[in-house]
């Protein structure tokens, strides 16, 4: 049970949890296994809310991305969390940082090689079978008890006794004495002074930053995760100054792994920029992306403001650039994916591929654009060689943006789209349906642009194999 022992231990020494850490990962793998439908119910369950991609991202991943304390609540319950941290006698909040850090890796433990099985990995199962507060609490001392001895007195002839007790009381008088001479004229040695316990270091940040502005007709919606409680007051209050309480909408997590950035400093005079409705910005680490329903001009202005307040220290790009690449990065690595692909691959393999690529479609429209083309000829050779009687679903959905039933056509007609060009490019059409779903299943917030992009989006399902 390497991998389960060297959790235990990072959380025992990351959290000071010392012989709790292991009860704590059995309460979490507890939780995940039994819940409805087991892990495979858990992990629809994390899709359902909305972390469908950070749940990939873990798949066979022992050393997953943790989450944060907030975004805990929301996945487990504030009511699972403090059952746990009733149980194990720890404080709530201590238990929903341990949580969000353990969870992502016990996820990437259930599921080796990124595969979501039925049964769970037999190093799990023993794990789980065995007693936890045994096997992580120190083995008690065991003094061994030694029967008395029995001892007979042998009582010595008379004329001995003349002259023992005499010699018995010499030696009192001199080992009295003796005691007496050490106790006035031995120099003590130097007193040993105990060094306190050092606290466990915290956790080095590997992680930038993140904040993420809209403002939707004067209402300003925000989300991120920042280094502490501090940063977090700090960004709201500026917020709740410049706008208003009653026009702010959102939440900030907390991630001990999330370092600083230059954009944390004049907070109220960086957010002052964004009262032009539409405007969307993202700030990652040391880097602000500027975009949404706004001019360039616009775009331009804040960008210029910006830099007049934060410095050299903060690049500035645009968030539809930012899609650009993202949409570009994620195709290369599917297409370099399906070359690799085995003769005889598994028709799962293929479809977990097509879910990695990106279609981005023209707002509004159900044209595939010329840049995918390259992608679904691939996908289509790949597609020919799955197994006679394979069917595949392509199933298209749209962000929550105008009329949800214009959403549901618009949605059908980019299926219908996809499945045409693989059609075109060899694929028989008894392999292929087409589904639209509309604003249907969202795998990210609506309340930015980036969210509505990523539900903007065409899955691949394996219907029958």
């Amino acid at each position: 049970m390497a991998l389960v022992d060297a959790l235990i231990e990072d959380l025992a020494s990351r959290f000071g949890l010392g012989a709790n850490a292991g009860p704590l990962v059995q309460e979490v793998l507890n939780y995940v296994t039994g819940s409805p439908g087991g892990l495979s119910g858990f992990l629809d369950k994390l899709k359902t809310a909305g972390f469908g991609s950070e749940m990939e991202s873990w798949l066979g991943h022992a050393d997953a991305s943790p989450m944060s304390a907030q975004l805990m609540e929301r996945v487990v319950g504030s009511n699972a969390l403090g059952g746990i941290a009733s149980r194990l006698g720890l404080g709530t909040s201590l238990v929903s940082t341990a949580v969000g850090y353990a969870l992502p890796r016990i996820i990437g433990l259930l599921t080796p090689g990124g595969t979501i099985s039925a049964s769970i990995p037999q190093e799990i199962r023993s794990f789980l079978s065995s007693p936890t507060t045994q096997r992580f609490e120190p083995t008690p001392h065991i003094v061994e008890q030694v029967a008395p001895r029995h001892m007979e007195v042998i009582h010595d002839q008379p004329h001995m006794a003349q002259w023992m007790w005499p010699l018995l009381g010499a030696l009192g008088i001199l080992g009295l004495g003796s005691y007496l001479f050490s106790t006035n004229y031995h120099t003590p040695g130097p007193a040993v002074v105990q060094a306190p316990a050092l606290p466990p270091a915290p956790p080095t940040p590997t992680m930038p930053p993140r904040l993420a502005l809209s403002n939707d007709n004067g209402v300003i919606h925000y989300s991120g995760t920042v280094h502490d409680e501090e940063t977090r007051t700090s960004i709201i209050n500026a917020l709740k100054a410049e706008y208003g309480a009653d026009k702010i909408s959102g939440d900030i997590g907390i991630d001990l792994n999330r370092g600083a950035a230059p954009w944390l400093v004049n907070l109220r005079a960086t957010f002052g920029n964004f009262k032009t409705p539409g405007v969307q910005a993202q700030f990652d680490g040391n880097s602000i992306n500027l975009g949404g329903v706004v001019s360039d001009a616009d775009r331009d202005r804040i960008a210029s403001s910006l830099k007049g307040i934060l410095g050299t220290a903060v690049a500035f790009g645009a968030l539809s650039d930012k899609m650009a690449d993202l949409v570009s990065s994620a195709n290369t690595k599917a297409v370099a994916a399906l070359a690799s692909l085995k003769t005889g691959f598994e028709s799962k393999d293929l479809v977990g591929i097509l879910n990695q690529s990106i279609i981005n479609f023209p707002s509004g429209g159900a044209d595939v654009p010329t840049a995918a083309a390259s992608l679904l000829q691939d996908a289509a050779n790949d597609i020919k060689e799955m197994k006679p009687g394979t069917v595949l679903e392509i199933a298209a959905y749209t962000d929550n943006v105008g009329d949800s039933a214009a959403n549901m056509t618009l949605s059908q007609q980019r299926a219908d789209a996809v499945r045409n060009v693989l059609i075109q490019d060899g694929v028989s059409p008894s392999m292929l349906v087409a589904k639209g779903y509309g604003s249907a299943n969202p795998v990210a917030s609506n309340d930015l642009l980036e969210g509505r992009f990523r539900n903007r989006r065409i899955e691949y399902h394996l219907v029958k194999s």
